[in-house]
């Protein structure tokens, strides 16, 4: 076998371990801040912040996600919203088709933790024994990161204004897509 051959072996050997390393991802996702920019609080009506999602914002959501999935990630999400609200989102056809991107949707109010406890993270990764190494949070307050990285999750994105280029263009940084 001659060094050309040699070579190009090894690249191919490359080239597949950083596949099979992509394929290994777990991407966890915020809900309001980073997927719907929706604040919700008690006071708010729910019909009014979900007639503010545009479907711009809903097709470059899908797309992001699709191709996530397309490279064989595992997605999640860990949210701040009620079980209310979650319900009452999930009843709209268009949010429904995004909800099934995701292996698991952790709601806060479900689990007993904050997002500002690690806790709602080792719920997580505990319950779908995820390699926290291979994880990679996106949210948009510093403070929910730093609880995900209390939990061993060392990758996180800080995602404000739902700007979906910039979660691409870190999710690329990350060898995610």
């Amino acid at each position: 076998m001659n060094l050309q051959t040699q070579g190009n072996l090894l690249a191919n050997l490359v080239l597949q371990t950083e596949k099979q390393a992509l394929t290994s991802m777990n991407i966890i996702f915020d809900l309001s801040g980073v997927i719907f920019n929706q604040r919700l609080n008690a006071k708010e009506k729910l019909s009014g912040a979900i007639h503010a999602i545009r479907p711009a914002d809903i097709a470059k959501i899908t797309r992001l996600l699709n191709d996530c999935v397309a490279l064989g990630h595992r997605l999640f999400v860990v949210s701040s919203w009620s079980k209310k609200s979650y319900d009452f989102f999930s009843a709209d056809p268009q949010i429904a088709r995004i909800f099934n991107f995701f292996d698991d949707i952790v709601l806060a109010e479900t689990v007993g933790f904050k997002k500002t406890d690690h806790r709602i993270f080792d719920h997580l990764i505990g319950k779908h024994r995820l390699d926290p190494r291979q994880c990679i949070f996106i949210d948009d307050q510093q403070i929910n990161i730093k609880a995900a990285q209390c939990a061993g999750i060392a990758k996180g994105i800080l995602c404000v204004n739902l700007n979906l280029i910039q979660v691409r263009q870190e999710l690329e940084l990350h060898g995610a897509l």
